[in-house]
């Protein structure tokens, strides 16, 4: 059985949430290099698990275009940021967060009060803006899964006690490229070089 190799060649952080990496596989059979670049491709954007804000509920809302009083953005807006923040959960069941904060403040998620099991991966990513005398509770569920769940208005969990459920992004892997080079190596055969470059949310 022929043996390859696999090297991370580049690695870098933009921020908190964008990882990039780049990796050569060699060598490879001529022509394989497009069908395992493929395969990688497909199982790295959707068969990894994340974790992702499922659903909602915030005091005295019970519909997503409601406002809160004291708080610059809607409801809406909330769901929305809520939506895009970074976690990594630890646990296999669901989990709930917590948030309590009174104004003048600008809420990011370091503000969250998590479970032991979930971690916050970038703790300065924005929520809301509540102004002096406003004030903001809500709680959220925190789930694991896999690529993108749309709202679900069926289910009976998410939609008891006034939670407001989000579309979820799971997918801790953002994007992927890879492309394919003619190498010889030492035997002067023909063999196919996989250049392979992921981008991820940094939750991996």
């Amino acid at each position: 059985m022929a043996q390859f190799q696999i090297e991370c060649v580049e690695s870098s952080t933009e921020d908190n949430r964008s990882n990039h990496s780049k990796f050569v596989i060699e060598p490879l059979e001529r022509g394989q290099g497009t069908t395992v670049g493929n395969a990688l491709r497909r199982v790295l954007l959707s068969n990894l698990e994340g974790t992702a804000v499922t659903a909602v509920r915030i005091a005295g809302v019970t519909h997503e275009f409601a406002t809160v009083s004291g708080v610059r953005e809607d409801v809406l807006e909330i769901l929305m940021k809520m939506k895009e923040v970074i976690l990594k959960s630890y646990s296999s069941q669901p989990q709930i967060g917590r948030l309590l904060v009174t104004g003048p403040t600008t809420v990011t998620s370091a503000h969250f009060d998590l479970p032991s099991e979930v971690e916050v991966i970038d703790p300065t990513q924005y929520v809301a803006t509540v102004a002096e005398g406003g004030k903001l509770e809500m709680e959220f569920r925190i789930e694991r899964g896999k690529g993108y769940r749309t709202v679900e208005r069926s289910r009976e969990e998410a939609t008891s006690l006034d939670f407001l459920q989000i579309d979820s992004v799971f997918m801790p892997v953002r994007k992927v490229n890879y492309s394919v080079e003619e190498t010889r190596g030492d035997t002067g055969i023909p063999r196919d070089r996989l250049l392979l470059e992921v981008w991820t949310n940094g939750s991996l």
